[in-house]
């Protein structure tokens, strides 16, 4: 038997071989790994994505810049990513933050640009001194405390509360106010949306090491609805996360006002925006570089926030440097900085 079985393997082990590797490469193929793969995006025209209900014909472009993400790779992609100078791989968990998975990370990041959105209305019609209407929609888990026994209790990072106890709760303050009237180890019934669907939670307090008072233990947010006096509508839905802020708020602004902000050149950019027109660091400036240096931008505005470390900025430097990028850093600090420096600039002939 042991010796035909020798001649069947010597006969047909081409056939062998080849079906041993067929089946390595489909497991290979399927096997997800628990990590992200980073790496240049895009850069691209915010001018189709924002309507104002005011036509503005643009001679260059103001553009938008993302990273590209690809969660849960296979074992071929981390491969490719390992050998590919322009991209980096990271683990999943320090990729997220450390939430509690993966949709709670998306959510956080939907919620994020739902926020970017938000600010950047806030700042450009403030810049244009105008009125806009804001109102509270309820308090989002930005990031849990050490200590917090929430999480393992069903609550989630970009889950939004608005009720506790069954009182209304759509301000951080409202909400504390609420939990003041208990102690430590007393439980609270959290009520709002996941993802935009409904959830509820019964998490216990604990004592913050911070006040010594009761708290369930997360870094609040309030949430605000936007509506502005003009019939804005955005479309990055496909985006995540705060960093098109600035130049969110520059098409605004060049649109409600009829300017052509780009002047003929095409102006790539970053930076979250806050609703007093600062302009604040984001996370993978060097893959927008790059995504930028491929569209042939000519400038890149560069969030420059002293108070945080200039990290932007100096990582930005580096790139440039480092993969001999031609396109020109700008530093911007605030959405003033960005407006004076773009209506400086001599129109592109």
């Amino acid at each position: 038997m042991a010796a035909a079985t020798k001649r069947w393997l010597r006969r047909y082990k081409s056939a062998v071989i080849v079906g041993l590797i067929a089946v390595l490469f489909l497991v290979a193929s399927n096997w997800s790994l628990p990590y992200v793969l980073y790496g240049p995006g895009s850069a691209e025209p915010v001018h189709p994505r924002v309507e104002t209900g005011h036509k503005l014909e643009e001679k260059g472009a103001l553009l938008f810049t993302t990273v590209s993400t690809y969660s849960k790779p296979n074992v071929f992609s981390i491969l490719y990513a390992w050998l590919n100078p322009r991209m980096d791989i990271v683990t999943e968990e320090k990729a997220t933050g450390g939430t509690v998975n993966y949709a709670a990370y998306r959510n956080l990041l939907a919620y994020m640009r739902d926020s970017s959105e938000n600010g950047a209305l806030m700042a450009a019609y403030d810049a244009l001194g105008r009125k806009i209407d804001i109102k509270e929609q309820g308090v989002i888990v930005k990031a849990f405390l050490p200590e917090t026994k929430a999480r393992e209790h069903g609550l989630q990072e970009g889950d939004i509360i608005t009720s506790a106890d069954g009182r209304e709760a759509l301000t951080a303050e409202a909400l504390t106010a609420i939990i003041q009237g208990k102690k430590a180890g007393d439980t609270v019934k959290l009520a709002g949306t996941r993802g935009g669907k409904p959830f509820e939670a019964e998490v216990p307090l604990i004592e913050m090491t911070s006040t010594g008072k009761p708290g369930i233990g997360f870094y609040p947010e309030t949430v605000l609805k936007v509506t502005a006096p003009d019939p804005v509508k955005f479309d990055f839905e496909d985006t995540g996360g705060p960093s098109a802020g600035l130049m969110m708020t520059l098409e605004i602004i060049a649109q409600l006002t009829g300017e052509d902000l780009s002047r003929g050149y095409r102006i790539a950019g970053t930076g979250t925006i806050a609703a007093d027109g600062s302009v604040g660091q984001i996370g993978g400036i060097k893959y927008k570089l790059m995504a930028a240096d491929r569209e042939k931008a000519d400038y890149f505005l560069v969030p420059y926030d002293e108070a945080n470390g200039l990290g932007n900025w100096k990582e930005a430097e580096e790139t440039v440097k480092e993969l001999g990028l031609k396109l020109k850093l700008v530093k911007v600090s605030s959405l003033s900085d960005a407006l004076a420096f773009l209506r400086n600039l001599e129109p592109k002939a």
